[in-house]
């Protein structure tokens, strides 16, 4: 991972615009690529020289798109062979509980799981294979994720355009950023087990 913007800039060359989209579009098929890094970088990339923070925008917003597309796709083909598999197997490098319990979860939640992919670390791939195995259509799963994405790329580009060629900066942010993140997926899984439990307790005291 390059340590400054100075490095980064060297490493993308005359291919900056098009390699940030290929970024964004790996990050969905491959979830442990380092993509928030590479947003923040991006911003700070583009302040430099007048480039353009608009069409960096778009292309990454563009390569997540096509990268949620891919792994729906890929969620649709094998939502059979997920049907079928044993407890603990894994499908493509997925654990098959994983899916499953996603599956269950875009059943419940989806349209918000889907607005807010993008801001889940590790979990997004998986909602996506999810949402094409679960039936979920293409383009209301595409209209949601790229509401999240747009956001998403829209807040880290503006952080890497604040802290410019600070690394120190960069990496104290994204940090920041990943914990908030965490504790704001724990904030909503709590949430999430406290309505179930009231609901079911609820449903046994009418019994």
């Amino acid at each position: 991972m390059p340590e400054n913007v100075d490095a980064f800039a060297e490493l993308l060359g005359a291919w900056g615009y098009p390699s940030l989209a290929l970024a964004a579009f790996i990050e969905y098929v491959f979830p442990p690529f380092p993509g928030d890094t590479l947003v923040v970088l991006g911003g700070a990339w583009a302040s430099r020289e007048d480039r353009s923070i608009a069409l960096v925008h778009l292309l990454l917003t563009l390569g997540s798109v096509l990268g949620m597309a891919a792994t729906w796709l890929l969620g649709k083909g094998l939502a059979g062979r997920i049907r079928l598999a044993p407890e603990g197997s894994r499908v493509l490098g997925l654990e098959v509980g994983q899916i499953r319990k996603a599956q269950t979860l875009m059943r419940a939640r989806g349209g918000w799981l889907l607005i807010a992919n993008r801001f889940l670390p590790s979990f997004r791939a998986v909602l996506f294979v999810a949402a094409g195995a679960s039936d979920v259509p293409l383009g209301r799963t595409l209209l949601l994720g790229t509401i999240s994405a747009a956001g998403f790329n829209a807040v880290l580009l503006a952080a890497g355009v604040t802290v410019g060629d600070n690394a120190e900066a960069i990496a104290a942010f994204l940090r920041t950023f990943r914990s908030a993140s965490l504790f704001g997926v724990a904030l909503v899984v709590i949430g999430l087990l406290a309505r179930f439990l009231w609901q079911r307790r609820r449903a046994k005291s009418r019994t």
